[in-house]
């Protein structure tokens, strides 16, 4: 049976999830060697493979084995270290900032049905702002952080 759900998101507390994802990731970016991390290639004669390093803050992280078509499992690791994690979570927490939600709201256009909270950046009509729940952005950074959307299969839209 499939469940039903308005065209809104009506999930309270997603600020709080994210702010916990974002918190926890810091944290292990804190405790981290510190980078900036790079991925050191040795030279490889033709046809050779040779490991890479993952050197971070002057010392030897981790040596990887090459992988397929060229790529190092190295190369991201690198690009993912601790100082891109902290510059990332900055940038995520502005995100949630730019959308806060609030309870003060309005049934949308009138209606009878509310999420009882929306974003006041999103879901401002004429200075009210109207309880639609999450806003996109609020849902696509709860999406990076690994919120699984609901299946299209087992959901059913209804106009609010």
């Amino acid at each position: 049976m499939p469940v039903t759900v308005a065209e809104w998101d009506a999930t309270p507390g997603l600020h709080e999830w994210i702010e916990g994802e974002i918190r926890q990731r810091e944290e292990a970016a804190r405790d981290a060697t510190a980078g900036p991390w790079f991925a050191e290639h040795p030279e490889a004669s033709w046809g050779e493979e040779k490991d890479a390093e993952i050197i971070g803050q002057g010392k030897l992280l981790a040596v990887l084995a090459y992988e397929r078509n060229g790529h190092l499992n190295a190369d991201h690791i690198a690009l993912n270290g601790p100082d891109y994690v902290l510059r990332r979570c900055a940038a995520d927490r502005k995100i949630l900032a730019a959308h806060p939600y609030t309870t003060d709201v309005l049934n949308p256009s009138y209606g009878p049905h509310t999420a009882g909270f929306g974003c006041e950046t999103c879901h401002d009509w004429d200075g009210i702002t109207e309880g639609r729940g999450n806003c996109d952005t609020i849902l696509a950074l709860a999406e990076a952080y690994g919120l699984e959307p609901a299946g299209e299969t087992d959901v059913e839209v209804i106009r609010a």
